[in-house]
């Protein structure tokens, strides 16, 4: 039988006859005289080529007395070389007819010697060779190495080339991604339109064949149009296959079946448990890459999405829970936490506030249930139910020792948080009153004293005592974020310092092991306690006001130049610039100007026009803060971040009582009296009302008009003014007596603790995700009442012990309170503490410091972090928890962690050793007893 000729072999003549220097002329082709009439004519490299398909000798003739110069003529027939005779033959090209061999050409348009049989051998090869031809690219096939071309080089070569499998290395991951590409069902379609069904089932096979024993699973996919459910499927089927395997009851039978179902969907093809384990493994590879890769999580999420719905159509949901990565587990691992978070923290009885109101039992369960959850890949994503639930967690912990957080849909899952928030709520409103008694205190007998004996920084003495003697050391940035409560210095302060490349460094006063605070004027309002702030004395009055008493009250501190900018002059920049022009130039001369103070309204102007319960503070939210910071640090300045007063939020929870002749939406006249939440204040502090007002201290009460925020009253929230220090990088040689590194600032609490990975991965923090908005709440009203200082400090800070004995109101304290019954009996050693101290006292230890010589950490520090270690579950202490156990800046953690090794580490055995992450410590807990000769 004759072969039938097809263009792409007739190109590749053409381009042979052209390779032999013939720009035109006639080809003769022994093939089946059979050609479409409509596709006789078309172009090759610029020259009209013409088909004539002759059945006889004569046909032949004519074909070649029509032939016109400078064209091809292609010439089929099946005539045998006796039947033309030697006078037609001469007429064609190398006078004799050419056999189409489509193989041949193949080879030749690869720059091939030779053709793998396993390419050739196989059933409708001539069809592939022919698809081959038409699929090939204007520059060719990529040339055969060695010479042979190969099937696996011929098939990738047209995925390459029109299938966009791009990667350089095929495998089953490469080919799993490949099958996520949106565009993949219409290259498919393109490419069977153009080289037919032989080559393109032909490229498909050989690329299902490339991810071993799941292959004939994605070759059905990929035929059946269904290429996107391969990852999908994947990420189920080994969820199911554990689930059978490792699983009991109904959870097996469930997953059984639902792996029979699943047949249907990959050609009927049952795989092993290797197999299916291999798939989700795989296919959890590929969806967690591209969940990293900017521009490519909605195609991971549309992934997650259709794993989903693939799920529960073999009726499998309620699997989903063990999926690190199905959206629905997370909802799982969330409703679970919910359970948890309810339990725990349901039908506390009325009582002391202040006792654990969380066993530790039902807090461990919350750190399974939380740690659960937050190992699943979407947690840290964005998902708008981590921030609550984190926050609620965090709270959990706080009511385990001796604010609203945003809403979520699922009402088990609001029940949750709602019962956790109800618990907060009862132990916070006793702290407010506490503080509120205290502030009464203080308010009334404050007789104005010296420097030396003051116990709490007043925010009038904030820039004489402390920013003006530091500017004559070092030059400083003062930015005054007006209204900045506690709580969002805290957060503003956190996003600062969670850019290290920005390398800003928290610092606190010499003696402070804390964070430092201060107490606003009263009432708690920007003409009262901005004005006070600025002149360093009590003032009252605006921008006129503040201005002059700064410069009197820089004058008198030596520092003839030290310009304040209000927020005219901030915004007064060009087009296309951050800053005003004077602005930059004053930060960036530290000789002319060692202190440079800038006022920034974004926080206060929140209060009445925004949401500013839903505002996540940092520095891309204060306007001009980033620029601001940018500007001090390529000037070296150092900078203190603080505020004239804090603010409440209006949760939609507040009731008015209308007064006449209120100062602000917080702050009244003295007449009526006080009533329930409110207190009477009066002394030279309060600078309104003659020097007595009544001014609110629950949340929820105020006496104008609803706004997003307030402030005025004299809850925590409002009176506290943070005190933020930040160095650029380390502290300044010349302010090393007055500044130090700080340790970090969050409470105990606040850490997530690192636990083994159940699988015996390395293990991780139980969450990484930010500190969310919803944990603004604790922050705003953590501050505690009537704050004892330690040994050392000069005063108080954020995170002081409570002295609970300032609960009690200063009018009506009860007087038959015997000492007996307030002293505290010192709680009995852990047996962390006691296997802390007993190595510290070993002989071994003792040896130990003399080999090590010199070393930057004491014993106590070297006792801290032990302790730390050996109370932490798996022995594994996060960086955070790591610096605060030894009291070091995180910046200096891996120097103390390295001069703790040599300590601890006798002959360099691990006893102390850096997780593989670079950064979680592990504490080899019987490596440590057999070294030190320590019983368990």
């Amino acid at each position: 039988m004759t072969a039938r000729a097809s263009l792409p072999v007739l190109r590749e003549l053409l381009d042979e006859a052209q390779g032999k220097n013939y720009e035109h002329g006639v080809l003769g082709v022994r093939a089946d005289p059979d050609w479409p009439p409509g596709a006789r004519t078309f172009t090759h490299g610029k020259v009209p080529v013409r088909v004539e398909p002759c059945v006889s000798a004569l046909a032949v003739r004519e074909a070649l007395l029509s032939r016109a110069h400078g064209e091809w003529l292609i010439v089929l027939t099946d005539r045998s070389d006796e039947d033309l005779g030697t006078g037609v033959l001469s007429h064609f090209i190398g006078h004799r007819l050419r056999t189409p061999d489509p193989w041949a050409a193949v080879r030749h348009r690869f720059a091939a010697t030779g053709l793998d049989p396993a390419l050739t051998a196989t059933a409708g090869n001539r069809d592939v060779a022919i698809g081959l031809l038409a699929a090939t690219p204007p520059d060719s096939w990529p040339p055969a190495p060695g010479g042979v071309l190969t099937r696996d080089h011929a098939f990738a070569a047209v995925a390459v080339a029109h299938l966009g499998l791009a990667d350089p290395v095929i495998d089953i991951a490469s080919i799993l991604a490949w099958t996520a590409d949106p565009k993949l069902a219409t290259r498919i379609s393109d490419l069977r339109s153009l080289a037919g069904d032989a080559v393109t089932d032909a490229a498909l096979a050989w690329a299902a064949g490339r991810t071993g024993a799941i292959g004939p699973a994605v070759l059905h996919l990929l035929r059946g149009g269904e290429a996107r459910d391969a990852v999908p499927l994947g990420l189920i089927a080994g969820l199911l296959a554990d689930a059978r395997d490792n699983g009991t009851g109904d959870d097996a039978r469930v997953a059984r079946d639902a792996l029979i179902r699943m047949e249907s969907r990959t050609g009927g093809t049952a795989l092993s448990a290797s197999a299916l384990i291999s798939w989700a493994a795989e296919s959890s590879a590929v969806v967690t890459g591209m969940l990293r890769a900017p521009g490519r999580q909605s195609v991971a999420e549309g992934l997650l999405a259709r794993a989903d719905d693939l799920l529960t159509a073999v009726r499998a949901g309620g699997l989903a829970g063990a999926s690190d990565l199905l959206p629905s587990g997370l909802t799982i691992r969330f409703a679970d936490l919910a359970g948890g978070l309810r339990s725990a923290t349901s039908g506390i009885a009325e009582g002391d506030p202040d006792r654990a109101l969380v066993t530790q039992n039902a807090l461990e369960r919350i750190e399974r249930a939380w740690a659960w959850a937050a190992a699943h890949h979407l947690a840290g994503t964005g998902d708008r139910r981590t921030p609550p639930f984190h926050a609620a967690v965090r709270l959990t912990r706080w009511l385990a020792t001796t604010s609203s957080a945003p809403r979520v849909s699922d009402p088990d899952m609001g029940a949750g948080l709602s019962s956790v928030l109800a618990a907060v709520r009862t132990r916070r409103a006793a702290h407010d009153t506490a503080f509120a008694a205290a502030l009464v205190t203080c308010t009334r007998d404050d007789p104005d004293p010296g420097p030396a004996t003051r116990e709490v920084l007043r925010v009038e003495d904030l820039l004489p005592d402390v920013v003006m003697p530091l500017a004559r050391l070092a030059p400083v940035l003062l930015l005054v974020l007006d209204g900045m409560s506690a709580g969002v210095g805290a957060e503003v302060t956190a996003s600062i310092l969670a850019r290290p490349r920005d390398g800003w460094t928290e610092a606190l006063l010499t003696g402070q092991q804390y964070r430092a605070a201060a107490i606003a004027v009263l009432p708690t309002l920007t003409e009262v306690s901005r004005a006070s702030l600025l002149s360093g004395g009590l003032r009252t009055g605006g921008q006129d006001v503040e201005r002059s008493g700064f410069t009197a009250l820089a004058l008198a501190c030596g520092l003839t130049h030290a310009p304040l900018f209000h927020k005219k002059p901030l915004d007064s920049s060009r087009p296309g610039y951050a800053l005003a022009d004077d602005v930059e130039a004053a930060i960036g001369d530290v000789t002319r100007h060692p202190l440079v103070t800038c006022v920034l309204n974004t926080v206060d102007d929140a209060l009445d026009r925004s949401d500013a319960a839903g505002i996540a503070w940092g520095t891309d939210t204060v306007k001009h803060l980033a620029p601001l910071l940018d500007r001090a640090r390529h000037a070296g300045r150092i900078v203190i971040l603080t505020a004239d007063h804090g603010h409440v939020i209006e949760r939609r929870q507040s009731s008015q009582r209308q007064y006449p002749g209120i100062s602000s939406g917080r702050s009244r006249p003295a007449a009526p009296p006080a009533s329930d939440g409110e207190i009477l204040v009066t002394g030279r502090r309060v600078l309104l009302h003659d020097g007595t007002a009544v001014l609110a201290v629950d949340e929820n009460l105020r006496y104008g008009p609803m706004k997003s925020g307030y402030h005025g009253g004299a809850s925590p929230a409002e009176v506290v003014v943070p005190v933020t220090i930040l160095v650029p990088g380390a502290v300044p040689a010349e302010a090393a007596e007055k500044l130090r590194l700080a340790p970090p600032q969050e409470p105990a609490w606040w850490l997530d603790p690192v636990t083994p990975s159940p699988k015996g991965e390395p293990a991780v923090p139980a969450s990484t995700a930010p500190a969310p908005s919803a944990e603004r709440a604790i922050h705003r009203q953590g501050t505690a009442p009537a704050p004892r200082k330690r040994p050392g400090e000069t005063m108080p800070t954020l995170f002081d012990e409570l002295d609970t004995d300032a609960s009690a109101s200063a009018q009506d304290a009860p007087a038959t309170r015997s000492p007996s019954a307030v002293k505290e009996q010192p709680p009995a050693p852990t047996a962390a503490e006691t296997t802390s101290a007993r190595v510290l006292r070993s002989t071994v230890y003792t040896a130990q410091k003399k080999i090590a010589g010199r070393v930057s950490v004491t014993d106590d520090q070297v006792t801290a972090l032990l302790t730390a270690l050996l109370a932490a579950p798996g022995r594994r202490l996060a960086p955070a928890a790591a610096a605060t156990a030894l009291q070091v800046s995180p910046v200096l953690l891996r120097g103390a962690v390295l001069h703790v090794q040599r300590l601890l580490n006798v002959e360099g055995y691990a006893v102390l050793r850096v997780d593989a992450d670079g950064a979680t410590l592990i504490l080899d807990d019987a490596l440590l007893r057999e070294q030190y000769g320590i019983g368990t």
